[in-house]
């Protein structure tokens, strides 16, 4: 299919079928930006799927299907957010003592491990992510990465250890919370 042609399938696609597959996402997400960002999502793959959608017997289904799949992914990473924001809460909850600001400090301390993750070195950060976020293991971060097993537990320890030092440097006792999984 020809460029212009193509951009002018994709038009029409868009025109008749974005107003659907925003009221899909929005009954099924909790805000509008939520809402905005699946059908972005949703219409890039059309984008790049642009065949597949238009040999579709029901495009309008083709693309709820993408949609349903991006919210599953929001859903999961999500998730994995909360996930992580209990384990960091766990760990300052044990590292500090039970005052009435414990909560504020805990999303501060959230706030603050981002902020450092983001100065880290590139590397550093994936590791961390794949960690933090997918839950992978060392050896499964080596295999994302494509380097041996030793060098992604090395990233990753030495990743942990320049974060905890950084983060304890700015709030002593802080780095407490980033202790070493047993």
């Amino acid at each position: 299919m020809e460029d212009t042609e193509a951009r002018h399938r994709f038009e029409e696609l868009y025109a008749g079928a974005y107003r659907k597959v925003l009221a899909y996402s929005i009954q099924r997400t909790p805000s509008r930006e939520d809402a905005d960002e699946v059908v972005a999502e949703t219409f890039l793959v059309a984008w790049r799927r642009l065949e597949d959608v238009l040999a579709a017997d029901n495009s309008l289904a083709w693309l709820f299907g993408v949609a349903y799949r991006v919210l599953a992914n929001q859903r999961r990473q999500q998730e994995r957010r909360e996930r992580l924001e209990l384990r960091l809460g766990a760990g300052v909850e044990q590292s500090f003592p039970d005052t009435a600001h414990r909560r504020v400090e805990s999303r501060d301390l959230l706030v603050e491990v981002t902020e450092l993750l983001n100065e880290l070195p590139p590397r550093y950060q994936e590791v961390l992510r794949l960690t933090a976020y997918q839950g992978c293991s060392p050896v499964e971060i080596a295999s994302i990465l494509q380097i041996p097993p030793s060098l992604a537990r090395t990233l990753l320890y030495r990743a942990r250890r320049r974060l905890r030092r950084i983060l304890d440097e700015r709030h002593p006792g802080w780095g407490l919370v980033l202790e070493e999984p047993e």
